[in-house]
């Protein structure tokens, strides 16, 4: 079963600290973390949390509301903006290439677009390929948005997207083949884990079914979805692939071709004239039309004034679809000391709250790198905002060494 599978079956910025560690309940008998990543992506200002869900309350139309222009001067792209597909890189880039379209066809020739994750670059290319004089803003120091790579501990960890969700039909098959990217197949094997022994699946909690399933995948609790939205909602098959040398590769794919200015965050976009005026901590500037890719959370957050005030059908949209957060600790070894041809490590049995620090992912057999990543989604992830580097890494190592009884 594919990872995003589950879900429909049922029915600060990014932080990375870079020390070796030192917790002082480590022992010599413990293996040595040499360094670590950690994200915090509900408390980025330019994203707060990760991608979008179909909350109680809402439906799939909320997701077209959303993506429907207004005045046909401002239009909307990204991937809470797809119609169809939502929660994925493959959803943001094809809502970029419907956004290019339909502004191409509209007859504007001057066109401002706001953010350069994904959606953003795949539309600014696509305009510019067809004639536009595009302009990109970006209050980030670099591109990408949620598609972010570090390479400070020496391997490539996706801070923020890692799969491709089915290469079957997807848009981001070509794109990535065309980057020559090297990529691996996600293993669905798994392995129990508590206190230094394996554990029966017949043994597994039934709660930690909805962790996988829901907070993870959703980066929501189950109780705040529509579940049944989800039965309805197609996404494309076939295998789901992982990169050992980093998901941005796919992005100079999109360079080139229009204006792109950095560190410079949009907070008004004026429309009541025949020029749309954006506003921006740097400066003002005038376009015949405004694409806005931000993330479904900086448009809840309200940190873009719109004048006059959004349609209500756009706005209650805004407010109705859900948003969460999955946030990863990749945590680098000198040595691998767990099951190491094993893609997923689950440890539920901890000594912390329910969803946190219970599922993990192995890199070794995509990168040869001794590193494991913990997952903590939505409720967990929110909870752990608040808590310091040092506070989440011992937990998460901590909890890792007790299965596999390599602590204390």
């Amino acid at each position: 079963m594919k990872r995003r599978d589950m879900l429909a079956g049922a029915g600060a910025t990014v932080m990375s600290g870079l020390l070796p560690w030192t917790a002082k309940a480590q022992s010599t008998k413990a293996p040595n973390l040499i360094g670590y990543l950690r994200t915090n992506w509900s408390r980025d200002p330019f994203s707060f949390g990760t991608y979008s869900h179909i909350a109680k309350g809402s439906q799939r139309k909320d997701h077209r509301h959303l993506a429907e222009p207004v005045a046909d001067k401002v239009y909307f792209a990204g991937e809470a903006a797809n119609p169809d597909r939502n929660s994925s890189v493959h959803a943001a880039l094809e809502s970029g290439r419907s956004v290019a379209r339909q502004v191409a066809a509209s007859g504007h020739k001057r066109v401002g677009l706001i953010g350069a994750g994904v959606s953003g670059l795949a539309a600014a290319h696509a305009m510019s390929n067809a004639g536009l004089d595009v302009h990109v803003i970006e209050g980030r120091d670099r591109i990408g948005g949620r598609v972010y790579t570090d390479r400070s501990l020496g391997f490539a960890a996706d801070l923020g997207a890692s799969w491709l969700h089915g290469i079957d039909g997807n848009p981001l098959t070509p794109v990535i083949e065309q980057a020559g990217m090297r990529s691996t197949v996600y293993d669905t094997d798994a392995i129990i884990r508590s206190e230094g022994r394996e554990v029966a699946w017949q043994d597994l909690p039934d709660r930690s079914a909805d962790i996988v399933e829901y907070q993870n995948d959703a980066g929501a609790a189950k109780d705040v979805l529509n579940i049944w939205a989800y039965l309805w909602t197609d996404d494309y098959g076939g295998d789901e692939l992982l990169f050992p040398d980093g998901y941005d590769q796919i992005l100079p794919l999109f360079k080139d071709g229009y204006r792109l200015d950095l560190n410079e965050r949009v907070t008004a976009i004026d429309y009541a004239s025949n020029q749309v005026r954006v506003t921006s901590n740097v400066t003002i500037h005038e376009f015949d039309a405004v694409v806005v890719t931000v993330p479904l959370g900086v448009l809840k957050a309200g940190d873009i004034a719109f004048d006059p005030a959004l349609p209500n059908d756009k706005q209650s949209a805004i407010d109705r679809l859900g948003y969460g957060t999955l946030d990863k600790i990749y945590l680098q070894f000198d040595e691998v000391f767990w099951d190491a041809d094993v893609q997923n490590i689950v440890t539920p049995f901890t000594d912390y709250p329910r969803g946190h620090y219970n599922s993990w992912m192995n890199l070794y057999p995509v990168t040869g790198e001794p590193v494991l990543i913990c997952f903590n989604g939505g409720p967990a992830a929110y909870a752990l905002s608040s808590e310091t580097d040092e506070n989440v890494v011992g937990q998460a190592l901590s909890t890792i060494l007790n299965a596999y009884d390599r602590g204390d």
